[in-house]
């Protein structure tokens, strides 16, 4: 049975309250770039502000990190702006000579969120709208992670996304990335009904993929006002009934794209998976594994109001080894690691008809 191995002195970051917005760490981005790691990680405050920030951390070896003890991206300090209340998971691609960090911005902030604040849309609530509705996801792009430019939200301001993670490869000519959009946020009923999903898109410019139009005209272009894309899978087994989302940037190998993506039962408990995507065309689902390769049953993956949680946003390939950095029960990071050959042998036994 094929698993991804924990590194045995796990987990490696935990929570910081002397560092007031560093209440605790988790959902790791990493990238590797022949001579350090360079994390971007998701930050709480304590006490509790409401406000995620992202923290930035480097590593020569993989495994121990030196962290700044200022966050390293804050929220737009504008009210009303996509990301005024926080930024928070995300993944970097390199790509075209920068590397692109997607993330998750939230208007109103977690606590205010939680207790019923709301911004009324301009239509009242005919239709959820970003900022009625948590979540949904920017652009920024560094060179040295010293300095970044945020390039603002890609996604649709009339739907709750987030998970997104652009392909490290363009695509017939486009860029290609990995959503999980839905009409109502993370947690409630609906998602019973109405299981959230990874879906594929594709565009022609890196910071245009989605309208902002709250209707579909009849006179609607394809690729102008609609996204070009297709539902790529949806949630099959018991681990992953409630929804599934990309994990780490999927990464490419001669077999396909290798993916990981985390899965939520109705128990909010959260697994890991694994699948093969075509190369060529990655709108096709070569292989996908029934059963999950990772899952929270470490002490340090349950939070103490309950959260059983494994949540990896980085996978990061060093010859044949995969390190896997994710986050555990939402405060706290561990990495784990797998051999890719042996992945792929795996995951090719459960081929997709």
């Amino acid at each position: 049975m094929f698993k991804i191995e924990r590194y045995e002195k796990s987990p490696i970051m935990g929570p910081r309250p002397e560092l007031r917005w560093r209440g605790t760490a988790r959902n790791p981005a990493v990238v590797y770039d022949g001579d350090k790691f360079h994390m971007v990680f998701t930050a709480n405050p304590y006490p509790s502000d409401g406000i995620i920030r992202l923290g930035y951390a480097w590593s020569t070896d993989g495994y121990h990190f030196h962290e700044n003890d200022e966050p390293w991206m804050d929220g737009d300090l504008n009210p009303g702006t996509f990301d005024h209340a926080g930024c928070e998971d995300a993944r970097i691609t390199y790509l075209d000579g920068k590397y692109i960090i997607a993330y998750a911005g939230r208007a109103i902030n977690g606590r205010d969120f939680a207790f019923g604040a709301r911004t009324p849309g301009p239509n009242g609530n005919l239709n959820p709208v970003w900022n009625e509705n948590y979540r949904r996801v920017g652009l920024a792009t560094t060179t040295d992670f010293k300095t970044y430019e945020k390039l603002g939200p890609i996604t649709s301001e009339h739907i709750c996304d987030c998970n997104v993670a652009i392909l490290p490869e363009k695509i017939n000519g486009k860029y290609a990335m990995l959503h999980r959009p839905t009409a109502f946020i993370p947690w409630t009923l609906p998602l019973h009904y109405h299981p959230g999903c990874i879906w594929l898109a594709f565009s022609d410019k890196l910071t245009f993929w989605s309208t902002n139009k709250r209707e579909m005209g009849w006179d609607m272009i394809d690729g102008e006002d609609i996204m070009d894309e297709v539902l790529l899978m949806r949630p099959e087994q018991k681990w992953e009934e409630t929804k599934i989302g990309a994990a780490g940037v999927p990464m490419p190998t001669d077999d396909g794209y290798l993916m990981l993506y985390h899965g939520v039962d109705r128990y909010s408990r959260y697994c890991v998976g694994i699948a093969l995507l075509d190369r060529e065309d990655p709108r096709k689902v070569i292989a996908r594994a029934p059963m999950p390769i990772l899952e929270p049953d470490m002490p340090y993956d349950v939070a103490n109001w309950g959260l059983k949680c494994v949540f990896p946003c980085a996978n990061v390939v060093i010859g044949d080894e995969v390190l896997v950095y994710f986050g555990c029960g939402d405060v706290h990071i561990a990495v784990g690691r797998f051999s890719l050959k042996k992945a792929l042998d795996f995951v090719k036994q459960y081929p997709v008809k």
